[in-house]
């Protein structure tokens, strides 16, 4: 029949037009038992065709639902057959089990009453296929093989190929990736002979999942490659291509391709409500059951009817108690999520505020490290100098916690601007305004954590205290510069400080320099390693 041949080769469209053409046609005759016969067939064949064509199964299962009690009563066993395996597929793809199950049955007893040992690897097929849903993979495997024998054995291609997917599922659920291998590339051989593009390259794209899966990241690229010049050929909708290309390159730790990729997938990925479906196809039970009541009742009396009409007004009652029903649990659903993020969040601002009294914690005990050593230092006569010192330690913590009670996050901080905002205070607690002091700060790193942040502020602190209060004694004007960047060398953070002032030689040993101790403490801390100059003012690199 050429109609089946044009749905067998994918031209829907055009066996659409056919089909119609004839439905209509014979829907013009006298109804004889050919004609009728030739009527069902047609119906059946329509219903494939929106099986195929349609994004939900809801028009097909229309037609099947109303075909099928007529091919029973014409004792049409192999169209029967047919019908209850295309029943079960529209309920499979809808995800109701318990009707997929029972159609199944009522075709295997089709096939056991009048030996339709031709047509069992369909069978074969729709079991396997439900037994993936309810993850009896055993049992799926085991009609998966049945499939392919009997799909060999009278030459049914469709259902070979469907069966190589079944047991390629199998194995790959198995980890037993090499095998897998081995059904895609039947399937890849039998989708090449049909020239249809959109299969070929889902093909190829099926064998480079195994291989991302198997860790084969560049041979997983080179069939996805594959996949992407057949796709580019075919009208198929590209998403899972795409997807699989971000992960590939996420495997090879190309980032950058990998977000790429992942965002044109996002931009192609159309949803299906398929809760939506559900109900669409669960009513059209509830109307074809309704429907053979009807015709029952025609042969009824009027009492009968009026009986009828009643269960149909109760009915109806129960379907606007249902859509109720539906819309308070939507609400309730809604109402739970709404409670679970606020859980959330109240949870999220609780370990917010622990850790910031961690943090409080920890920065005032090294204020009173820092006042214990100067109340033990006897060469501190300069009161003023000690509390103006101890002010900018206190204001580089201070300004650290400022900094975080901005954002949700207590780990990191916007390093630039807390150093420039902390090196001004420092600057200007000294600035007597008879002194021209000019200070540059340069910051290439945007963020930092706190453990690092604090030490190295205070350094800064010690370093610019330092400079403002010996370095320009004998002169008017000075120049500070700071400069905070990424060594491509080391791999490690650089602090650069340098003045053109007096100098001092940093590594020699100072009973007095409490601050100078400071900063080789924190240095230390950081685990930094430093390099200084004091010829023309004073230079210190730091690494981190």
């Amino acid at each position: 029949m050429k109609i089946d041949k044009l749905i067998r080769d994918k031209e829907i469209d055009l066996a659409q037009k056919k089909t119609d053409s004839l439905y209509k046609q014979l829907r013009k005759f006298q109804i004889g038992r050919r004609n009728k016969t030739q009527l069902l067939e047609t119906q059946f064949r329509r219903a494939i065709i929106f099986d195929e064509n349609e994004a939900t199964s809801v028009e097909s299962l229309k037609i099947l639902l109303k075909i099928i009690d007529d091919a029973e009563d014409e004792n049409l066993h192999a169209l029967s057959y047919q019908i209850y395996l295309l029943i079960a597929l529209a309920y499979e793809k809808s995800q109701h089990l318990e009707l997929t199950d029972l159609y199944l049955d009522k075709a295997y007893k089709k096939y056991k009453d009048h030996q339709l040992e031709n047509l069992y690897s369909t069978y074969c097929i729709r079991r396997s296929s439900y037994f993936r849903f309810v993850e009896k993979l055993d049992s799926m495997n085991h009609y998966a093989k049945q499939a392919e024998k009997y799909s060999k054995k009278y030459n049914n291609e469709k259902d070979l190929i469907d069966s190589y997917l079944l047991m390629g599922f199998y194995t790959s659920k198995n980890k037993n990736y090499e095998k897998t291998l081995e059904y895609d590339f039947k399937i890849l051989k039998h989708k090449k002979k049909t020239k249809r593009s959109g299969e070929i390259a889902a093909a190829f794209n099926n064998i480079s999942v195994v291989n991302y899966k198997m860790k084969n990241y560049p041979v997983a690229l080179s069939y996805n490659d594959s996949a992407s010049v057949f796709f580019n050929k075919s009208t198929i909708n590209e998403g899972f291509y795409l997807k699989l290309r971000s992960m590939i390159f996420e495997g090879m730790g190309k980032t950058d391709s990998a977000l790429f990729y992942y965002k044109e997938y996002h931009e192609k990925l159309q949803l299906i409500s398929s809760q939506e479906e559900k109900i669409k196809i669960k009513k059209l039970e509830e109307q074809y059951q309704s429907d053979k009541k009807e015709n029952t009742i025609k042969n009824k009396d009027k009492l009968m009817i009026l009986i009828g009409s009643l269960l149909a007004v109760i009915a109806i009652g129960l379907l606007l108690l249902m859509g109720k029903n539906r819309q308070i649990s939507h609400r309730n659903k809604i109402i739970n999520e709404q409670l679970g993020e606020l859980q959330k969040l109240l949870e999220q601002k609780q370990v917010l505020l622990s850790e910031l009294q961690h943090r409080v914690k920890n920065n005032l005990q090294h204020v009173i490290s820092i006042l214990e050593i100067q109340k033990e230092s006897a060469d501190h006569n300069n009161i003023e100098e000690l509390i103006r010192g101890n002010q900018n330690r206190i204001h580089s913590m201070a300004l650290l916690h400022k900094k975080l009670n901005v954002s949700d996050n207590v780990n990191e901080i916007d390093f630039g601007r807390y150093i420039t905002e902390l090196s001004e205070i420092v600057k200007e607690s000294y600035d007597n305004h008879r002194k021209k002091i000019d200070l540059h700060i340069k910051c290439e790193i945007e963020t930092i954590s706190i453990e690092k942040a604090l030490p190295v502020g205070m350094i800064i602190v010690e370093l610019l205290s330092n400079s403002m209060k010996h370095a320009f004694k004998n002169r008017n004007i000075g120049i500070i510069n700071i400069e905070i960047t990424e060594d491509e060398k080391s791999g490690k953070s650089k602090l650069y400080y340098a003045d053109n002032g007096d100098g001092f030689d940093f590594n020699k040993n100072n009973d007095k320099g409490l601050g100078l101790e400071i900063t080789k403490g924190l240095i230390h801390q950081l685990d930094g390693e430093i390099m200084t100059t004091s010829g023309n003012g004073f230079e210190l690199m730091l690494y981190f």
